[in-house]
């Protein structure tokens, strides 16, 4: 009997040790907070207008989280589902009327200079749609 037991509880060790598979690490680029700021640009029209800011939080499940913002207020809310294909992403909108985001990331370069000499580059990070348009910058 106790060898009957012995058997069991080492096979059921032996199957839960080695049927856990390692789940892989999705380190994409896409990951994390992009945002666009859209302000007035006049001195009338800040009075007038209020500030925008729309915010897409991606995760490594290929889901993520986007924020409308109108003066610093969440206006609207809605989780969205992402793809790649590619260097192409596709961001769906499920159970809005939001047509899908169709990027690619990019990198420009800015220069700023910090003194008269040397000039420090640092690189932005852009989703840029198909049609050329900036449509959010990395945070």
């Amino acid at each position: 009997m106790k060898k009957t037991l012995l058997f069991f509880i080492a096979t059921f060790a032996a199957l839960a040790f080695f049927s856990c598979s390692e789940i892989p690490e999705n380190n994409d680029p896409i990951i994390g907070i992009w945002s666009k700021t859209s302000s007035p640009e006049s001195e009338e029209s800040k009075q007038e207008s209020t500030a925008s800011k729309q915010e897409w939080i991606f995760n490594d499940a290929y889901l993520g989280r986007y924020h409308s913002y109108t003066n610093d207020n969440i206006a609207f809310l809605t989780d969205f589902s992402w793809t790649f294909d590619g260097d192409t992403y596709t961001i769906s909108y499920p159970g809005t009327e939001m047509p899908n985001d169709i990027v690619r990331i990019k990198s420009k370069s800015n220069s700023v200079e910090k003194t008269e000499t040397s000039a420090n580059n640092e690189l932005t990070f852009v989703l840029e749609e198909t049609n050329g348009e900036t449509l959010a910058v990395r945070e």
